[in-house]
């Protein structure tokens, strides 16, 4: 399978909805290590059957597929939203 870096997507993910959430949650957003959120949002993906799934498919297929780049942002802002609700 070609590889991808999933913390540098994690982070590319993190940083493309990071000024919606900063401007909802400017106190928190102020706090927050972006290393530490990387980190914690990386654990929860190993751990997220649909990012498994679609891991296991890539592998299948021999590819990295585009869509688990698309994957990665839409369950990294469903883990930052579940933090912050």
């Amino acid at each position: 399978m070609n590889q991808i870096n999933l913390k540098e997507q994690v982070r590319a993910a993190i940083r493309s909805t990071w000024p919606e959430f900063a401007e909802s949650h400017p106190h928190l957003a102020a706090v927050i290590d972006e290393d530490l959120l990387v980190e914690g949002a990386v654990a929860n993906l190993a751990d997220d059957p649909e990012y498994q799934q679609a891991i296991r498919n890539a592998d299948a297929a021999g590819t990295v597929a585009q869509g688990i780049a698309d994957l990665i942002v839409r369950l990294v802002n469903r883990w930052i939203n579940r933090l912050v609700s």
